[in-house]
């Protein structure tokens, strides 16, 4: 990620070196910190996507749940169950970045603006201090429609793949039962 950032940060200077040359560079930058410096975001990161995960799927469950109680008929065709897919994924791609980008906004800071050097939490204060608490959401709405796109995507392919193979709901309960009884 520290990688990524850096050369989205700075093409003229990373884009060249390639994955294994940025993070050398990286590496040699603070010879106190050398690799370290690589993973000093990768608290902001964990914190990130388990928040982007979570909020996606249930935000997911619940646009789904709350269309298809507003109308029951979407469920009797595919295109328009399909629909309901695409929708609740953009509802819940965009909610989800609305959630977690203030840890994306630490993550880029700590990674990019630090040097490295700065912890999460230490990284966020220092943000706030400097540029209020808006600079947690800086480029939110960009991201919010990036990730409403993505997330409808994976979403409606998930559900044209489960309409292609006829499995339902009941058949992934299942699997998931299996599975658990499997590992007693």
């Amino acid at each position: 990620e520290a990688c990524r950032i850096r050369a989205v940060a700075q093409p003229e200077l990373y884009r060249d070196a390639g994955l294994i040359g940025t993070s050398q560079i990286i590496a040699s930058e603070n010879d106190e910190l050398g690799w370290k410096k690589l993973y000093a975001g990768l608290p902001s990161l964990m914190i990130r996507q388990v928040i982007f995960g979570s909020i996606k799927f249930l935000a997911f469950e619940r646009a789904s749940e709350a269309i298809f109680s507003i109308h029951p008929e979407f469920r009797e065709a595919t295109v328009t169950a399909l629909g309901v897919s695409l929708v609740a994924g953009g509802i819940s791609g965009a909610l989800s970045s609305v959630v977690s980008q203030p840890a994306d906004s630490v993550l880029t800071y700590v990674a990019k603006d630090s040097g490295g050097n700065l912890g999460v939490f230490d990284g966020a204060s220092k943000m706030i201090r400097e540029g209020g608490v808006k600079s947690l959401f800086n480029g939110l709405g960009s991201r919010c429609v990036w990730a409403g796109c993505i997330i409808a995507g994976q979403f409606l392919l998930y559900d044209v793949f489960r309409a292609a193979f006829g499995i339902t709901g009941e058949d992934l309960n299942q699997a998931l039962t299996l599975t658990l009884d499997l590992n007693k």
